[in-house]
Parts: C-alpha cells; structure tokens; sequence
C-alpha cells in the first residue's frame, strides 16, 4: 500500500508544528563477557549527561499537547536537530503504510519544513547523531534491514511565524554502508563520541551483540547482552550503558516482556544484570536527564507496586501460546549508583513504540501506540527544577 500526505501538529501552548510527508509500502543468555573491538575505537569520552549534573534531583511533570498529530505513527526516528529544532525521520501509521520523510519543526516557533527523504520508507529504526550527520541504523520493511542511511544535520531553518513550507531541493539520504547483520528493534544512546547499538533482532532471533561505531560507517562489536532482548529501552549514564526490559525473539516467535535492567560498560567489554523493574516492560523509551534515568511508556503482561494502569490492551503470540500485554502510561526514575526503580510521573496517555528526544531539559514524546494501534498524541515531560521555556 503507498500513501503520501502529511501529518500536521499544532500546539496552542507550546506552539509546536509537525509535519511528516508518509510514503512507501506497509510490511505487514546468560551473563556474557563481551569479545574486545576488532579495531581502534575511540574510548576519549566528552561530558556525559549525568557529568554535568549536580544538585537537588529534579521532579517532572508530563502533559498532553493541546492539539494532536492529523494522522497517527509510531515507530519513528526522532533526534536533537539545531537549537530547538527536532528531526522526524521514517515510522508507520494506520494500516502499517511506513513513512520514509525526513522533516524539522522548532518546537519554540512552530516552523516546520520538509528537508529530505530516507532512501527507503521504514520502521523501528535507531538513530544517532554522528559527526554533524543524522544516521539512521537498520529497521524492517518488508524484512528487518542492515542499511545504514545518512543525511546531513539541518541546520538553524528560517523560524520566523507558523506554518509549513519546503526547504526546497530536497535531500535524499545516502547509504553510508551496512551492520554487520540486518537489525531492528535496536536501543541506541552515544557516550562521548562513540554511538552504541544495543540488542535488537534480525528479524527471526533476538542479536546480542553491542556495537559500537564513531563514524556510522565501521562498526565493532564491544559486548554482548546478558540477555538478548528486543524493543528495550536504552539510555547512557556515568560513560555506562543500561538496557531496561525488552522482549527475546526465537525463530519469529516473541516471548513476553522480562523486567531486567542490565548494564553494560564499553571499557571493559561486560555486561551484567544489575536490578529489576517493577513491572515486566518493552517497546518503552528510555532518556538521561541529570543523573538518572527517565523510562517512559512501554507494553507489560502485569503491573507493578506505583504502576499506572491502563485499558488498552492486545494480545500477542508467545512460545507459551500466547499472552495479553497492557499499554503502560508509568515513568520510572532509576538511580545507578542504588538501582532503586521509582515512579516520578505519568504520561497523559499510555504509549509504547514512540519517538523521543531531549531538547535541553525537556523531553518530546511524539506519537507512539496503544495497543497495537498508532496513536495521534504528542507528550512533554518537564524537570520542575530546571529552568523551563
């Protein structure tokens, strides 16, 4: 099926403009010790988030934008572009028809302009910023992908006024190069200059493997997960990695959600489980703000002690036969130097499989799903000790 249209937001608070040109086809361990690079990899890591941060924790809070998305998606890239500006890249909406647009709003003037498109319409994705570069890691289309696609960074857009408009010539992606194997449903976070691939699958097994890359284009293999999942949530504190729930995958057949919460450290290649979620989690998000850790949303098959519950739920087929996952509004703040789990907020509406990024202090919470189904919605949650906008 191939669709093109657009997907508008607007936000009368905020004023935020979002618009997504859509096109393409739908398609339809144990505790390891990692193997040591194969190759030189960069191990001078610049500030990290938690680095940088010092004082009285923060509290958050989380709102639902005033307008939705015009069309739903989920499954999409969404990275820090210049300033206040955000880069939207690929996703699904109704009826799996998959996006292959690359766009930017500023999320301070609500000016949003159509600036390229990805070599091929996908999903689930991951994506980093690389060396001035927005690259977008593997994903599914009709089958899970090893391309490695990449556009250069926009730079600051004319913002003056709403609206949408063109950025004129358009630019298509470039393929950079490919991974070692086809890989979807991949976490990724960056620690100084190196961007780290975390789990995923191949489209029939759950992958362990970490990869590691400073240029998108070479990639090494610096661990290997203690337990291989898909969809996990990932994010990068104090130059460490932590990998929060996630689902395995054997030979297509998906098992429910677990609620490990690994680590794994770059500089010596291991990797082990340091604690356990409240509540069995995948398809969440995961972002560092200060010195802890925000995950966000997700899919569970039960709820935890603070967890909020949700209506939605699905169904999914697991190597028991089959089990109910509920979508999950619940944000959980974990704390690496306790592994204490503790829930800070609540997401407006529950969602899983969404886009997410951090503009400073604030975090974007764009589309996602609700029990299976793409939603509309776009999310902010604020620190109540950082200076807002």
């Amino acid at each position: 099926m191939v669709v093109s249209g657009a997907i508008l937001l607007v936000t009368a608070a905020a004023t935020v403009y979002l618009v997504k040109y859509l096109g393409g086809s739908g398609r339809a361990t144990n505790g390891a010790t990692s193997e040591r690079p194969t190759s030189p990899i960069s191990s001078q890591h610049g500030a990290t988030p938690s680095s940088r941060a010092s004082g009285a924790t923060p509290t958050f809070t989380a709102a639902l934008v005033s307008s939705q998305l015009t069309a739903p998606v989920t499954g999409e890239v969404v990275l820090p572009g210049s300033s206040t500006q955000l880069v939207v890249m690929g996703g699904a909406t109704t009826g799996g028809s998959l996006a292959s647009g690359v766009f930017v709003f500023d999320t301070s003037t609500g000016k949003l302009v159509h600036v390229g498109n990805l070599t091929r319409a996908i999903e689930d994705a991951s994506g980093a910023v690389i060396a001035g570069q927005d690259i977008v890691f593997g994903g599914s289309s009709s089958a899970a992908l090893s391309t490695v696609q990449g556009l250069p960074e926009p730079g600051p857009l004319a913002t003056a006024g709403g609206g949408s408009s063109s950025a004129g010539a358009l630019t298509t992606a470039t393929v950079l190069g490919t991974l070692p194997q086809a890989r979807a449903d991949a976490g990724v976070a960056t620690i100084g200059t190196t961007t780290y691939l975390v789990g995923g699958d191949d489209g029939t097994n759950t992958v362990p493997q970490v990869l590691a890359t400073n240029d998108g284009r070479t990639f090494v293999t610096v661990a290997s997960l203690a337990q291989p999942v898909r969809f996990a949530a990932v994010a990068e504190l104090a130059k460490k990695l932590y990998v929060f729930g996630g689902q395995s995958m054997s030979q297509s057949t998906t098992s429910p959600p677990v609620d490990t919460i690994q680590m794994v450290d770059p500089a010596t290649h291991r990797t082990r489980i340091v604690g356990h979620l409240p509540e069995p989690l995948s398809e969440a998000s995961a972002v560092t703000v200060g010195n802890q850790v925000l995950v966000m949303g997700g899919i569970t098959t039960e709820h935890g002690p603070g967890s909020v519950p949700s209506v939605a739920t699905s169904s999914a087929t697991g190597s028991a036969g089959g089990y109910s996952t509920t979508t999950v509004a619940t944000i959980w703040s974990f704390d690496a130097v306790t592994a204490k789990v503790s829930r800070v907020a609540q997401l407006p509406e529950p969602v899983a499989r969404a886009g997410v990024a951090l503009e400073g202090s604030v975090t974007w919470v764009v589309g996602g799903e609700s029990s299976g189904v793409p939603v509309s919605s776009v999310q902010v949650i604020r620190s109540r000790t950082a200076s807002g906008r």
